[in-house]
């Protein structure tokens, strides 16, 4: 597989805006790795930014999304269809991440396990 080849595996389409945290911009996005979709999200401010992927996708790779070789142009492509930061930042609703702190989390299973039901591969 050629260089051009290794940098194309990865293509990331925006899903939605989900909304602003801590001064910055959250957006969920459709990630296309090998005839395969999940999603992901890339996070960006004025002076920050990040991209998350499904942890299958770094596995495959065999490190974390940062070190794929065509990283860079993969962040250009999204940022160039992002709406940009000054012109969105005010107009998104910030984002309630109490509701997903662990503890407010239930469980809809029962939650007794015996340690005697969990089982190791030798």
């Amino acid at each position: 597989m050629d260089n051009n080849q290794n940098t194309d595996l990865i293509k990331a389409d925006i899903i939605d805006y989900l909304g602003k945290y801590d001064n910055g911009v959250l957006v969920l996005l459709s990630i296309s790795y090998k005839d395969t979709f999940t999603e992901g999200t890339i996070y960006y401010s004025d002076k920050m930014l990040a991209l998350t992927v499904d942890e299958s996708i770094e596995e495959d790779l065999g490190h974390p999304i940062e070190f794929y070789p065509g990283y860079r142009d993969l962040l250009i492509s999204i940022l160039k269809r992002v709406v940009p930061y000054d012109e969105i930042i005010n107009k998104l609703d910030d984002i309630d991440v109490s509701k997903y702190d662990a503890s407010n989390l239930k469980s809809k299973e029962a939650e007794d396990v015996d340690d005697s039901d969990i089982q190791t591969a030798e």
